[in-house]
């Protein structure tokens, strides 16, 4: 029996060619397009769920949102210490930058002749395998960071400087003294928010008083949200008077790091939960499309197979056995659609991995890989299933006489299947165009600083960077063919701050808000691309501005302000700013404004624009960066050559070099995603979408072939007819407006509620999006109606 089901389904695939292409094209496209979403959705839940105790570790966050900036993925270690006998911790494990150290730890090291910076480098307490999973290639990691000047390296770490990776008991040379390789462990998944390659011991004393990472292992169902209150009642005590309400503690589970984590001091980019959602909503969309015009394509074809089953039914045939039939012949559609779908996939992979920065593969024989199929099959027999009920139900007597038409319920199936069909379009087209003009918007923003021609040297020794006079390193770059000028900073101005200075001005106003400070160079309006409105720039001139300490010991510095902390410290114009003495009593530092810039967005566009100053020669950390003005197209050619100088002057193997405008990119990546993804589903969805139409305006135009001819008869022109045939296809799109338009105008503004600076959503894109779907609506059925209109009425009517 299945052998004649499967013989019957291919002469009717052999017979309805144009009905499989379309079945087989619509049907792949979505699945293919729907197992992408679920690989990269597969892949982000995915991540640090092999950690150890991974459910109950916490990482303690600084919520400043309420600020103006970011949750810092970070906090003061002298709170988790006194934790440490809280009923509900377990046990806490303390991670940190090795530059952020109190105790002066050696990022450059020297093996030969050659120098080396240990890349990723960090310092841990030695219980970091009870919340890190990480495999031992050579030597004892517990043992190795339990004692001092001993490293832990990766794999990756250990064969860059070595050239192998059994290095245990080998020594790296640094001023004064020498670590020796006490373990090597395999390289970190990609799947996890942690990223190093370099371990040391932390000391007890940083780990009791320093700042960084502190992960709370916590006992089986703690109340988070009062642990959390009782956390934040400890960071307002120590702050005392300084403390700010809003300031609060925040703790994100291990599980959701990857998704939930951000801020200047994360590891590793994290991903995006709002991206995740869009990729499971886009995978059911595409899913629900596919499967829509299954049903529809199929319900098409039974107009033309009635009689076939008129006849089967007249010669004994069952209506089970003609849902068999007709359950056979889609899922083989369905077996041929999903081998497509898996080799579109296959070639979509590497531009897919590319667009969303991952490395994802199919894996066959993989648990994903049967749940898929077993979806895709699923889904299948259920899209088949009406449609062979559907025409399974047909009366003998009535399709032999030639009587096509069905119950009022059927119909309202399909027609509410392309309405839906119409709302998600309209929707994604909508989506599409909002996301566009939104990062236009942060492309175009006014950030106070320049993007364009800037190149960036990230995290060099600050040793050799601020320094007064006779900076041979700056000196040797400003003398490169295409170098316009130079200047140092200690902030990613891309990124978010690293200081704050807290001034008190001359009027004795303090400014309700955080001020953060970036330590600059000579030139730093020049070179950075600040708007000088008042006063003057950093110059050798004016030495004097340098952060110094004068004979009482108390330090002070020349500022750039800018014209919003000008403005919010009560004084009319910039100018009257000019040569005003400002304290920051926490420092004891004394300011002198030197020039007022204009306002300096620090950060992407989801954070506040904050009062910001620029002082000249403060940086208290162990890096710093160079930024290059240029005046030259071959950027390519001139980081090569500064990247030489540096290796020359520093004695670096591994130089960063960056064009600022390409770190403001990076730091809106996920935005940049979202548009991708919604801007490529768009267009697949509109596709799919006219797949649908095709199919029912099909089956309309069968059903109504004698009235058409009728009408032509009667003098009607070919237009009228077309205008006819579509007006019920309008009629849903309509219907599809009025459901689309409030769906989309409330997602769309969730989405945009998380820039501080955002697009107005206008009606004019709303109107687009109707227009464009009742534009391809109209075509479609008007390429199947001017067929229908323009045959000869004498052909269809002659049996009448």
């Amino acid at each position: 029996m299945l052998n004649n089901y499967i013989k019957t389904a291919l002469r009717s695939i052999n017979k309805n060619k144009q009905h499989f292409f379309l079945n087989l094209i619509g049907f792949s496209i979505g699945i293919a397009a729907a197992i992408l979403m679920a690989l990269f959705a597969q892949h982000e839940l995915s991540y640090d769920k092999h950690q150890p105790d991974s459910e109950r570790v916490y990482l303690a966050h600084t919520d400043y949102t309420s600020a103006g900036l970011q949750v810092i993925a970070s906090s003061g270690y002298s709170h988790a210490e006194k934790l440490t006998s809280h009923s509900q911790v377990e046990e806490i494990f303390r991670l940190a930058e090795a530059g952020m150290l109190t105790e002066r730890v050696h990022e450059l090291v020297q093996l030969g002749d050659n120098y080396y910076r240990l890349n990723n480098f960090y310092a841990v307490t030695n219980n970091i395998l009870n919340f890190i999973h990480l495999e031992t290639v050579a030597g004892d990691i517990e043992q190795a960071l339990s004692q001092p000047n001993q490293l832990v390296l990766s794999e990756r770490e250990a064969n860059r400087i070595f050239g192998e990776s059994q290095v245990v008991g080998q020594s790296l040379n640094f001023d004064q003294g020498q670590y020796r390789i006490g373990a090597v462990f395999k390289d970190l998944p990609e799947n996890t928010h942690v990223k190093f390659d370099s371990l040391i011991q932390m000391p007890v004393k940083f780990s009791q008083n320093g700042y960084g990472f502190a992960y709370f292992k916590l006992v089986k169902n703690t109340d988070i949200a009062s642990f959390e209150q009782q956390f934040t009642e400890l960071l307002h005590e120590s702050w005392g008077e300084n403390a700010s309400p809003a300031i609060t503690m925040k703790l994100i589970n291990m599980q959701d790091m990857h998704l939930e984590g951000q801020g200047p001091l994360f590891m590793k980019k994290a991903g995006s939960s709002s991206i995740l959602q869009i990729c499971i909503g886009l995978s059911l969309i595409l899913v629900l499309v596919a499967s829509i015009n299954f049903i529809n394509l199929n319900i098409a074809q039974s107009a033309k197979r009635a009689k076939e089953v008129g006849v089967r039914k007249a010669l004994g045939a069952s209506k089970g056995q003609i849902i068999a039939q007709f359950l056979t012949e889609s899922l083989l559609v369905v077996t041929f659609a999903s081998l497509l779908a898996f080799t579109l996939v296959e070639f979509a992979l590497p531009h897919f991995n590319q667009m969303m920065d991952r490395q994802l593969s199919l894996q066959y024989g993989s648990e994903f890989m049967l749940m898929t199929v077993m979806v895709i099959f699923s889904v299948g027999l259920l899209s088949g299933f009406y449609p062979a009920l559907f025409i399974a139900s047909f009366s003998a007597k009535r399709v032999l006489s030639g009587d096509l038409v069905r119950g009022g319920t059927a119909i309202f199936v399909r027609k509410l299947t392309l309405c839906l069909q119409g709302v998600l379009s309209i929707g994604l087209i909508i989506a599409a165009i909002s996301f566009y003009q939104q990062i236009n918007l942060i492309n175009s923003l006014a950030v106070g600083y320049a993007k364009s021609s800037r190149l960036v040297v990230k995290e060099l020794p600050t040793q050799a960077l601020y320094k007064k006079d006779n900076n041979s390193l700056l000196t040797a770059i400003r003398n490169v063919p295409g170098v316009e000028q130079v200047t140092i900073t200690n902030t990613d101005l891309t990124n978010d701050m690293e200081y704050n200075f807290d001034f008190t001005w001359p009027n004795g106003e303090k400014i309700d808000s955080y001020q953060p400070t970036v330590g600059t160079g000579y030139y730093a309006a020049q070179t950075l691309g600040l708007t000088l409105i008042a006063g003057r720039d950093f110059s050798p001139e004016f030495s004097g501005d340098w952060y110094t300490r004068n004979d009482e010991n108390n330090p002070t510095v020349g500022v750039l302000v800018s014209r919003r902390m000008v403005e919010l410290a009560g004084y009319q114009t910039p100018e009257s700013a000019i040569g005003l003495l400002l304290i920051e009593p926490r420092f004891k530092v004394t300011a002198k404004v030197v020039g007022v810039v204009e306002d300096v967005k620090i950060g992407s566009a989801r954070q506040q624009a904050l009062p910001v100053s620029f002082n000249l020669g403060f940086n208290s950390n162990a890096t710093g960066h160079l930024v290059i003005k240029t005046n030259t197209a071959d950027m390519a050619q001139l980081s090569r050559e500064i990247q030489q100088i540096v290796r020359q002057e520093l004695h670096l193997s591994d130089v960063q070099i960056s064009l600022i405008a390409q770190d403001y990119a990076d730091a809106h990546q996920n935005e940049h995603r979202a548009l991708d993804m919604v801007s490529i589903f768009s267009l697949l969805a509109i596709f799919l979408t006219c797949l649908g139409t095709f199919g029912l305006a099909s089956f309309a135009t069968i059903r109504r072939q004698k009235e058409v001819a009728v009408r032509k008869v009667l003098g009607a022109s070919r237009l009228s007819i077309v205008n006819l045939l579509a007006k019920e296809f309008l009629f849903l799109v309509a219907l599809s407006i009025i459901i689309a338009f409030p769906l989309s105008y409330w997602l769309v503004g969730d989405w945009l509620a998380n820039f501080n600076d955002r697009i107005e959503q206008m009606l004019w894109v709303y109107l687009l999006a109707a227009g464009i779907i009742a534009m391809i609506t109209w075509l479609t059925v008007a390429v199947l109606g001017f067929k229908s209109a323009s045959a000869r009425p004498s052909l269809i009517l002659r049996y009448e």
